[in-house]
């Protein structure tokens, strides 16, 4: 049986995710183009981690069952997305919206992965922006926030009443990009059956078409599923961003460390992918 390990970083709460980053190992420019990447799911989370690590140079290969990642269901994330960035000079801080995610989370969550949610918030925003997710703006031209969740400071940044949409959109079309330039290949209609590992690790993929019903294998250095888990409320995103802000080689004896901010229910087989991916 899998012991599930969270590989959350040594030292104090408000450090270990620095000081971790600072000690990594890195993966050298001229060595990504080598690495093959399995993301299995193109919603929020997928399409960007896909898009984000083949601007970065890796080789990847995305699957999902729909007839498009459009499809996702990450369109139902409809309220907003929050960030510490106190546009709206209420006081908001890093701290205040770990606190309020612990909180709300009914003190379930995994403390050290939601301080890092806080901690790169203000980044997904920029990512998402960057992206061109039509955020709602003030006359200024600024960002807008709104007051969600039962907050005291207003962090949320919508698009309307299409927020999940709109972010699917923007992720979709950073994965185009990386498509048309023979970073991205992806393979629609298809189901994953099973996991490939060697040595502990995950190194591919059992994968069905639902097309032709023709059964594939494809192999990788690393796997990532990134699928929706009933019951949670969850945010993958800021995994994703630390996807984009961390040159990707994390220690190959500890595996590649996705800080997942997990509330309320979770299924173990996503622990069980996180923990067996490795880029050795």
């Amino acid at each position: 049986m899998s012991v599930l390990d969270s590989k959350v970083p040594k030292g104090p709460l408000d450090q270990k995710w620095t000081a971790h980053k600072n000690k990594i190992n890195l993966v050298n420019p001229a060595n990504k183009r080598k690495i093959d990447v399995i993301v299995v799911g193109t919603g929020l989370a997928g399409g960007a981690a896909a898009a984000s690590l083949a601007e970065l140079g890796y080789n990847v290969k995305t699957f999902c069952y729909q007839d498009s990642p459009r499809r996702a269901h990450s369109i139902a994330a409809q309220g907003g997305i929050n960030a510490s960035k106190n546009y709206q000079g209420d006081g908001d801080s890093n701290y205040r919206l770990f606190y309020d995610t612990v909180k709300g989370g009914d003190y379930r969550s995994r403390e050290a992965n939601v301080y890092r949610l806080a901690e790169v918030s203000g980044n997904i925003i920029d990512q998402c922006v960057a992206q061109g997710v039509p955020f709602a703006r003030e006359y200024g031209g600024q960002l807008d926030n709104r007051s969600f969740g039962g907050v005291l400071v207003s962090r949320t940044f919508y698009a309307k009443g299409q927020t999940g949409q709109q972010l699917l959109l923007g992720a979709y079309s950073a994965m185009n990009r990386q498509i048309n330039r023979g970073k991205i290949t992806p393979y629609n209609r298809h189901e994953m059956l099973d996991l490939v590992l060697v040595g502990g690790k995950a190194r591919g993929i059992i994968a069905r078409d639902l097309v032709t019903g023709a059964i594939e294998r494809h192999s990788a250095h690393a796997v990532y599923w990134l699928l929706e888990v009933t019951e949670t409320y969850s945010s993958f995103l800021p995994m994703l961003w630390d996807l984009m802000s961390w040159p990707l080689g994390v220690p190959t004896e500890e595996g590649l460390i996705l800080p997942t901010h997990v509330l309320r229910k979770f299924t173990l087989p996503v622990f069980l992918f996180l923990e067996t991916t490795s880029l050795s």
